[in-house]
C-alpha cells in the first residue's frame, strides 16, 4: 500500500462515500421534493424507511427544511457534506488543493440555496462543482491506490443508495459491474481490506442478473460488508 497509512486509507473510502451519498441524494430527493409537501408524513416516511434513517421529524415542513440544512441532524443532506469536507481536509495532500477546492464550492453553493423559493434550480450549480471535484481528482491524484480506495468508496455508496432508492434495475445492474470492476482491480482483494464471501456473492448476483427489487435486502448487506469493518478499526489514530 505505499505510503498511505490505514487511517488515510478509511478517510479516503468515506470521502467517497459521503461525496457520493450528497449527489445521489440530490439528485433523488428533489424530484420528490413537492411530494414530500404535499404527500404529508407518509410520503416521507417512505423516504426515511428506505434509505434507513430514523423519522425525527414533526411534520414534512419540517423534514424538508431539517434534512436538507440541519447541521445538528445527523443524517442531513448538509451534515453529509460536512463530513466529506472534512475528509477532504484531511486528505488535501492525497486529493490536491484544486479538488478540495471544488468540494468547498460546491459546500459553499448549498449552503447558499438555504431559503431560496427555487431550491431545485438553485441547487444546480451544486451538482455542477460535485462533478468539477470529481475530474479534479481523476486528474491530479497521483497515487494510483488512493485514487482507487477514493472510487471504490464512490461506488460502494452509489449501489447502495440505488438500492435503498429503488433505481430501474439496469441502472443497479450496471453500476454493480462498476463496482466489481474496482474491487478486482484492488490489490488486495484476497485479504485485509476486501470481505472474499461478500465479493463473491455479488458477483454470482451480477453474473446471475439477479432481481434486485426480490433479493435487495442482501444485496445492500454484501455491498456494506464488502470492505471489513476490522482493517478500519485496527487503524491508528
Amino acid at each position: 500500500m505505499g505510503a498511505i497509512t490505514r487511517i488515510n486509507i478509511n478517510n479516503l473510502f468515506w470521502l467517497g462515500r459521503y461525496v457520493e451519498r450528497v449527489f445521489t441524494t440530490l439528485n433523488s430527493f428533489f424530484k420528490y421534493a413537492d411530494r414530500f409537501i404535499e404527500g404529508g408524513q407518509e410520503a416521507y416516511e417512505k423516504y426515511l424507511a428506505d434509505i434507513n434513517v430514523p423519522d425525527i421529524y414533526k411534520d414534512s415542513e419540517d423534514f424538508f427544511r431539517r434534512y436538507v440544512f440541519d447541521l445538528s441532524d445527523p443524517n442531513s443532506i448538509i451534515s453529509n457534506f460536512d463530513r466529506a469536507l472534512g475528509n477532504g481536509i484531511v486528505l488535501r495532500e492525497e486529493i490536491k488543493t484544486p479538488s478540495l477546492s471544488y468540494l468547498q464550492m460546491s459546500m459553499d453553493k448549498f449552503k447558499a440555496c438555504e431559503g431560496t423559493d427555487k431550491i431545485r434550480y438553485d441547487m444546480l450549480p451544486v451538482r455542477d462543482a460535485i462533478y468539477a471535484f470529481w475530474g479534479s481528482v481523476d486528474n491530479n491524484m497521483t497515487d494510483s491506490e488512493a485514487l482507487r480506495m477514493i472510487h471504490l468508496g464512490k461506488s460502494v455508496e452509489r449501489i447502495d443508495m440505488y438500492l435503498r432508492l429503488g433505481y430501474p434495475e439496469e441502472d443497479i445492474s450496471a453500476e454493480l459491474d462498476n463496482l466489481l470492476k474496482h474491487v478486482s482491480r484492488y490489490a488486495e482483494v484476497q485479504g485485509g481490506i476486501i470481505n472474499s464471501d461478500a465479493y463473491s456473492a455479488l458477483k454470482a448476483a451480477a453474473q446471475n442478473r439477479i432481481s434486485f427489487s426480490k433479493y435487495r435486502s442482501s444485496v445492500i448487506e454484501n455491498v456494506e460488508n464488502l470492505i471489513e469493518v476490522n482493517f478500519f478499526e485496527t487503524a491508528s489514530v
